[in-house]
């Protein structure tokens, strides 16, 4: 299980390295385009609709990345004061909804973007984008969040099983949910 958890992990981090690739793109893009607007009157037209696909696509793709670092928002006022059981417990049962969340939305994605497909569906902007491929690559980091919290609860599971205790979800690059405040 911990071989997958790498190989998975490697993907995840690929994608968050796209994600910045990505991002740093479309800053001297936007910038290129405003110095045009402001100097020479000239502008793409598209401008905002790439920035807003970038943008869609990075925080998509970045959500399975974020939650392999532990990098999400938590609220956490009660958790540090329970015992390490329950902690663990509770951290378990996060996963289990993230994984469950993020699923379930992957599937509504895909649907929305296979209909598009099938429908030749466009958006109504400069660019007439076919929407199934933002709407594909929204699915795609959905289903990433999803796998890779499938992926880290299973592997914590299994883990539990083989130690014969319940063990703290462990992220792979080494702390411990249980250990965070």
């Amino acid at each position: 299980m911990r071989h997958l958890l790498r190989a998975f992990d490697r993907l995840v981090t690929g994608m968050a390295y796209v994600t910045g690739a990505l991002f740093l793109l479309i800053s001297f893009y936007i910038t290129a385009d405003v110095t045009g607007r402001k100097f020479f009157h000239l502008s793409s037209g598209a401008t905002d609709e790439i920035g807003g696909y970038a943008l869609g696509l990075g925080g998509m793709w970045a959500l399975a990345y974020t939650l392999k670092t532990g990098g999400h928002v938590r609220i956490d006022v009660l958790l540090p004061h329970l015992p390490l059981r329950a902690q663990s417990v509770l951290h378990y049962v996060a996963l289990a909804l993230m994984a469950l969340f993020a699923s379930v939305v992957a599937v509504y994605a895909w649907r929305l973007a296979l209909d598009s497909f099938w429908g030749d569906a466009r958006a109504m902007s400069f660019m007439q984008t076919p929407l199934f491929v933002p709407q594909g690559l929204m699915a795609t980091g959905f289903s990433a969040l999803g796998l890779e919290a499938i992926v880290l609860l299973g592997t914590g599971l299994a883990e539990s099983v083989r130690v014969g205790r319940l063990v703290p979800v462990e992220l792979p690059h080494g702390t411990e949910l249980s250990e965070e405040a």
